[in-house]
């Protein structure tokens, strides 16, 4: 199996996983009556974890090799399901929130993408970036919405709708993600590891910290309305059970894995910031339209209409900051830029909990509006670099 395979299967691996446990956890948490400012604190921590684990990466996670590091998150990952399965007190959810291996969303931004992109960027030609990044989404939403879709159809089994004991599923995804990790050849370790530390001293950094800014926005917009959040809101103002939710956001995950296979297509068209750009704006339009339904199908379809884009930045969005950084620096800016992600963001769920009081469909309504702002922020970025008009996707 080529390294590509092995760190694509491995992303398909984890995302099936998350699928699974992000859906649950916000079933979970709405069903044991826990308030809105618990689950804001509790999912803010998860997102923390992901930002403080990525920066650890990017000063350590060369020099130390990326094989281990990607094994050794696995492990992680695998022992964690055990202590959430048996001890699911908050806590112990804090706890293990800030080490990075959990995620609110099926389709991560933790350590484990920030070495994956590094991973194929460093084996794969700048040509083929924005459709392999297409394929390595597509593959980890598809496997997030079956994930999503086996925690619906195991509901029906008191325990798995009553208990953490679906969080075990993390054992032998970590097992398995582990014996991929060892697989890896040598070349997708960073033939700099000693050049520098970070992005100090490099030509791009601005460059970077601009983008890494600009992703704050979009990332603190979108942790307002995350898988585990929207599973609460939907649980609480429609009273969808848990089969509904399973299936919803299998059927939210499948559009969302079309939409990253054609992205990098769109983009050969129209350019990488374009197509980041107006696929965002038209999915921002629809969230806020599903804010405003009194009618859960009414809300199901703007819902359905926003997923079958909103990812469309995503592959795009990885092609573009490999694109114009050179390999010294990308596991660095991977790590920022995904870091940045979830600098803002932590502070969202909580206030995703507090903006519910005014309406429990506000959030959903700021996410939206905040989203445009940053896709026109962007533009303006992109416009002074010359990135509209220069081709980025071939």
């Amino acid at each position: 199996m080529t390294d590509n395979k092995r760190i694509i299967a491995s992303q398909g691996l984890r995302a099936f996983a998350y699928g699974f446990t992000a859906v649950l956890l916000g079933h979970l948490l709405a069903h044991r009556g826990t308030s809105t400012l618990m689950v804001g604190i509790l999912l803010s921590s998860v997102i923390a974890g992901a930002a403080i684990s990525s920066l650890v990466l990017m000063r350590f996670g060369d020099r130390f090799g990326r094989r281990k590091s990607y094994r050794t998150m696995y492990f992680v990952l695998s022992v964690s399901g055990i202590i959430i399965a048996i001890h699911p007190v908050t806590w112990t959810l804090l706890l293990i929130a800030f080490t990075g291996v959990l995620s609110t969303d099926a389709n991560d931004n933790g350590p484990a993408t920030t070495l994956e992109q590094s991973m194929l960027a460093q084996i794969s030609k700048p040509s083929r970036l924005a459709k392999l990044f297409g394929k390595y989404n597509g593959v980890a939403a598809i496997c997030g919405s079956l994930g999503a879709l086996s925690q619906g159809a195991l509901s029906h089994f008191k325990i798995f709708n009553t208990t953490f004991i679906g969080f075990l599923v993390f054992v032998p995804i970590g097992i398995m993600g582990a014996l991929l990790a060892n697989g890896l050849s040598t070349e997708v370790e960073s033939r700099h590891s000693d050049r520098r530390k970070g992005l100090k001293g490099s030509p791009i950094r601005r460059k970077v910290i601009q983008l890494a800014t600009l992703f704050s926005i979009d990332a603190a917009a979108g942790g307002l309305t995350t898988s585990a959040w929207l599973s609460f809101y939907l649980t609480q103002r429609y009273h969808a059970s848990p089969e509904e939710l399973g299936i919803l956001f299998f059927i939210f995950a499948a559009l969302q894995a079309a939409s990253m296979f054609l992205a990098p297509y769109l983009a050969q068209v129209i350019g990488l910031v374009p197509t980041m750009i107006v696929t965002h704006i038209l999915s921002s339009v629809f969230l806020v339209l599903a804010a405003f339904c009194g009618k859960f199908s009414l809300a199901i379809i703007f819902l359905l209409l926003r997923a079958s884009l909103s990812q469309m930045d995503i592959p795009t969005r990885q092609a573009l900051v490999m694109a114009v950084v050179p390999e010294p620096d990308r596991t660095a800016a991977a790590a920022i830029t995904n870091a940045s992600r979830y600098t803002i963001r932590p502070l969202s769920p909580t206030i995703a909990a507090a903006t519910s009081s005014i309406s429990i469909a506000s959030p959903l309504v700021l996410s939206g509006v905040m989203k445009v702002a940053y896709d026109l922020a962007l533009l303006v970025w992109a416009k002074r670099g010359n990135y509209l008009s220069r081709d980025l996707s071939s």
